[in-house]
């Protein structure tokens, strides 16, 4: 089986164009502080946070700008998989102070592209929360133009929320049609509890009009001016948005 790059390589146009309009809509969101590091999560499992994660990690990359993204699901790493490569070193080591991070970045067949794989780990929160890991998130800023960290979902842990605490800005994956309503309230009260910053919604799985592929839609504030209609989904979760200090 082919790995994400290749998928995204040889999709249909309408892949391609939703994620690069994501990654625009991103790089706009602020012009007085580009955004650097990005924190992708969900409300619930299965959403698809992990891929967007990944194609918006490629979008990146395509650019020019040298991108990582870090697994930072130590409930259930999937980005080694979808890269189809298994490094011998990770989060995991970095932060027992085995290796030095640029020793555990792997550089994958995307250029620009390199990521850093984890572990299942018994204590995520401890581990995600330390001063070790901050630490370390501050010294892998210095060394790339952009950091994607893909997190566990909201509606049953925190890691997401402590993340976003420390990163430009939060992307919340939601599937319509499966995504509860309350449970998408309850997600975006954690991040503004947190003092994160929400920079919008990924609907994945959306169907456009005109085409029978499936793909993320990413809805900017610019965009929901323009579609009033869509303007409800934002509303029943609570989604504000907030001047940037």
């Amino acid at each position: 089986m082919s790995n994400i790059i290749e998928q995204y390589r040889t999709s249909k146009s309408g892949l391609q164009d939703a994620i690069r309009r994501l990654r625009t809509n991103i790089q706009f969101s602020s012009v007085d502080k580009p955004v650097q590091s990005i924190v992708v999560t969900s409300v619930m499992p299965h959403e698809g946070k992990s891929s967007v994660s990944a194609y918006l990690a490629i979008a990146m990359a395509e650019t020019g700008k040298k991108t990582l993204i870090i697994d930072c699901d130590c409930r259930r790493p999937m980005i080694a998989s979808y890269f189809k490569q298994r490094p011998p070193y990770g989060l995991t080591e970095i932060i027992a102070g085995e290796v030095l991070p640029e020793h555990a970045v792997s550089q994958t067949a995307q250029e620009n592209l390199f990521f850093i794989d984890t572990k299942t780990l018994a204590n995520p929160v401890e581990v995600l929360g330390s001063k070790r890991f901050a630490d370390v998130f501050a010294r892998l800023k210095q060394s790339f133009d952009m950091i994607i960290l893909d997190t566990p979902p909201l509606c049953s842990f925190i890691e997401a929320a402590l993340l976003a605490r420390e990163a430009d800005g939060t992307v919340l994956v939601i599937r319509p049609g499966a995504t509860e309503i309350a449970a998408a309230k309850e997600a975006v009260a954690q991040l503004e509890k947190a003092e994160a910053r929400l920079l919008g919604v990924a609907l994945n799985g959306v169907k456009e009009s005109g085409t029978h592929y499936y793909y993320s839609r990413y809805y900017s504030d610019g965009l929901r001016k323009r579609r009033k209609k869509r303007l409800t989904l934002f509303e029943r979760i609570g989604f504000k948005k907030k001047k940037r200090k």
